[in-house]
């Protein structure tokens, strides 16, 4: 038995091993499975994690360790590789939130429940953000071991939240104030307004608006809501006292806020904290109002603890401080307009004339009663057009033409017409209009008014002619008067006076400087002729010459006076009339001059009729050639003579001497004559002689040369010579006409060509016959400017 069992045994055990062995495979294939399994649920878990932005934790009950997926640290600010204990994470959360969180942990250790909670943390970088947790504990027996959980990062949902709100809140608190505001016409009740809602709505002690004086760097309060004190209406503060740079910044247009003044580093002075404690402020914020680039207003707040001033705070008090301003000025421009209105109806209806307003169709579309009394018209027909059916019909169709500038161009209006009163009778009106436009430029018509001059009209011819006869009288005599005080030796000038010696207008000087400027010869006999006025206290009466102040031209004045008394009998000046006489002056010298000269003429005149008449008679064959050589040459001379006058005898253009004798011989086609040559006037000396030598190759051209048959041609050319002396080349050359040969016997004409320029005018005359025609040509010396008269000239 022993034997049997003691096998039996040994096949258990092996048995057992195999089954041992059969065991443990399954165990150790379950395992790689579960792992297997763990594996892929980790992987899903974090998979889900990533796409819901979860992050995993686990905390440490014993140890106060936390741990946690990047995501979990990246909630907090942390970086992935951030170990983290409990005390250092409860600094992580808002103190705020510390309280509820430990709450929740501790109702759900104590029921064994999940808890879910959402806290508000502070990162590293100071941002806050917002948090939910969810989880629950892992206990052994009753004892709980672990915290483990997922958190959400729900910063960006909650903001959105607040932003949805806080719009809201906007929206409800712009429409309730522009209820408010919509029946408001008063500035004053506008800001009021404004600033008692805006300040509620933001929870601050004091809100208004001021108006800015730039150039005294002050704030001026106009409108303030204070919550339980006294506002500060009509005071006015220095707003360099609230910040070294609050006006530079104001006026670019930047806002200004405080949030804690007794922390802010731009307060480091004494006297800023002493501002801010004056008015009971730690927080402030002053938005600007610009109009046109200039600071015109600001709407400011403050309260009396410190606050922040988010970014959704500041765009609504800009955009409230911007629209609550147009609306104060458009009811201070409506107020200015009422007003405006009511002064123009009281002053249209107090003037003493007919006061209207045109439309930009010329249609009456306001007039003052006076219009209404004039005209007779009831009031309901007296706008419109009807003041055209007023004007006399003379003067109305003068009035369209000149209307028809006016509306296209919009501009004034000023005339003279008559108007028909409601007896029937016409009486003058002087009418002005000045166009009206809108702030934006828009035009919207004209106003005006019509005064009646009807008296003055009558009176005018009268007066213009006697007016007239007087200026005449004053501008022909070049009167001015004038007064000298004996106790300042001062001279006193009319406004004339002081024209003819070339002074400014309303002049006074000294009788020292008007005596530096006289002639000295002539200063001798002024000097003389006011002592004996003041000897003999009689008449002043003296001309003397003397240089304007203005150019220093000397001008003749002729100056009468009467000397004045003092009542002790004493001489107290002269007070007299003065003069321009210069023109006479001159006029007197120049009969003179042209007496002389006139004699100077005939003799020469008379002198070269001589001559023409005793050369004539040698020349001429019979009395008819006589007459016919003699009247030509006196008719040439009276031509170049004419040409002398126009000049006053100075000078007579060559080209206009050689135009006068060629001219009439010129044919249609204008290819006969050429005549070339610069621009030249011949002083009279040289004008005479060479226009009769003109006259003589013309005549000879015509009787003999080129001029006497069909096709013949002359060409006249000169120039001027640059040499020490200017040289005058002239040439006459002719083609076209009979042959030509040298003639036997020497004529007037020859002997004035050769003899004649040569003797007067120190010519080098050349005479050349050739068969195709006569070439003439002379070289002579530009005589230089004459010593002739002039009348133009100033001679004193």
């Amino acid at each position: 038995m022993t034997k049997r069992g003691h096998s039996e045994t040994a096949a258990d055990v092996a048995s057992h091993r195999e089954s041992d062995k059969q065991l443990l495979a399954d165990l150790e294939r379950r395992l790689r499975e579960t792992e297997q399994s763990l594996r892929l649920s980790n992987g899903k878990l974090r998979m889900a994690l990533d796409i819901g932005r979860l992050g995993a934790w686990e905390r440490n009950l014993e140890t106060g360790e936390i741990t946690g997926t990047p995501a979990f640290k990246a909630n907090f600010g942390l970086p992935p590789e951030t170990t983290l204990t409990q005390d250092e994470f409860q600094k992580l959360v808002h103190p705020g939130d510390v309280e509820r969180i430990n709450q929740a942990m501790a109702f759900a250790l104590k029921t064994k429940t999940d808890f879910n909670v959402e806290y508000r943390v502070i990162r590293p970088d100071g941002r806050i953000g917002r948090v939910l947790v969810r989880g629950g504990a892992v206990f052994e027996g009753d004892k709980p071991v672990r915290l483990m959980g997922i958190t959400q990062d729900v910063t960006a949902r909650e903001k959105a939240k607040e932003d949805m709100h806080s719009a809201q809140r906007r929206q409800e608190f712009l429409l309730n104030l522009n209820d408010h505001l919509r029946s408001l016409d008063d500035p004053d009740a506008i800001m009021e307004t404004t600033a008692e809602h805006l300040g509620r709505f933001l929870k601050v002690d004091c809100a208004g608006y001021g108006e800015v004086d730039e150039e005294r760097g002050i704030i001026l309060v106009e409108r303030e809501w204070s919550k339980g004190v006294i506002g500060n209406e009509g005071r006015a503060y220095r707003l360099y006292d609230f910040l070294p740079t609050m006006m530079a910044e104001l006026k670019q247009g930047h806002p200004i806020f405080v949030e804690d003044i007794r922390s802010d580093p731009r307060a480091d002075n004494p006297a800023v904290q002493t501002a801010y404690s004056t008015i009971n402020a730690r927080a402030a914020l002053a938005v600007p109002l610009l109009k046109n680039q200039r600071l015109t207003a600001v709407l400011y707040m403050h309260s009396a603890e410190p606050r922040a001033w988010f970014g959704d705070e500041l765009s609504l008090v800009e955009d409230v401080a911007e629209r609550t301003w147009t609306a104060v000025e458009k009811a201070r421009a409506e107020i200015e307009l009422r007003e405006t209105d009511a002064r123009f109806r009281l002053i249209a209806e107090s003037l003493p004339a007919l006061v209207w307003i045109l439309n930009p169709n010329i249609e009456l579309l306001y007039t003052n009663e006076r219009w209404v009394a004039y005209s007779g018209l009831p009031p309901e027909e007296a706008l419109g057009h009807s003041w055209m059916r007023v004007i006399h019909p003379a003067d109305m169709t003068r009035m369209r033409e000149e209307l028809v500038p006016v509306v296209t161009h919009q501009t004034s209006y000023t005339t003279e017409a008559r108007y028909r009163s409601h007896e029937g009778t016409y009486r003058w009106h002087l009418i002005q209009g000045a166009p009206i436009r809108s702030p934006t430029g828009e035009f919207k018509g004209w106003v005006g008014t019509s005064v009646d001059i009807h008296d003055l009209k009558e009176t005018e011819e009268a007066l213009r002619k006697s007016e007239e006869q007087l200026r005449i009288a004053l501008q022909a005599a070049k009167m001015g008067d004038w007064s000298w005080d004996a106790a300042t030796n001062l001279i006193t000038f009319s406004d004339r006076a002081a024209e003819i010696f070339g002074l400014p207008n309303g002049s006074i000087l000294p009788a020292a400087d008007l005596q530096k400027r006289m002639n000295p010869v002539d200063l001798k006999r002024m000097e003389a002729a006011m002592e004996k006025a003041v000897e003999h206290q009689g008449p002043y009466s003296v001309e003397y010459r003397i240089k304007r102040f203005d150019d220093d031209a000397q001008i003749w004045v002729a100056s009468q006076g009467q000397t004045t008394y003092a009542q002790d009998g004493s001489l107290s000046g002269i007070t007299g009339v003065l003069q321009d006489i210069t023109d006479r002056k001159h006029a007197e010298q120049r009969q003179q001059l042209l007496i002389r000269e006139l004699h100077h003429r005939v003799k020469n005149t008379l002198a070269t009729v001589q001559a023409i008449v005793g050369s004539t008679a040698r020349t001429a064959s019979s009395i008819d050639e006589f007459y016919q050589g003699f009247v030509g040459r006196i008719v040439s001379l009276a031509r170049t003579h004419n040409l002398l006058t126009e000049d006053l005898w100075q000078k007579a253009d060559l080209e206009e001497l050689v135009q006068t004798e060629l001219g009439p011989y010129e044919d249609e086609a204008r290819n006969r004559i050429t005549i070339a040559g610069p621009p030249l006037e011949l002083p009279s000396e040289a004008a005479v002689p060479i226009g009769m030598a003109i006259h003589e190759l013309t005549t000879n051209a015509a009787k003999h040369g080129a001029l006497s048959t069909f096709g013949g041609q002359v060409a006249v050319r000169w120039e001027i010579l640059d040499r020490e002396r200017p040289l005058l080349q002239f040439s006459w050359i002719e083609k076209g006409g009979p042959r030509v040969s040298t003639p036997t016997r020497q004529g007037f004409g020859t002997r004035l060509l050769q003899r004649v320029l040569a003797t007067q005018l120190q010519a080098n005359v050349s005479m050349d016959f050739q068969s195709e025609g006569l070439h003439f040509t002379m070289i002579m010396p530009i005589p230089g400017e004459p010593p002739l008269f002039n009348p133009d000239h100033s001679v004193n």
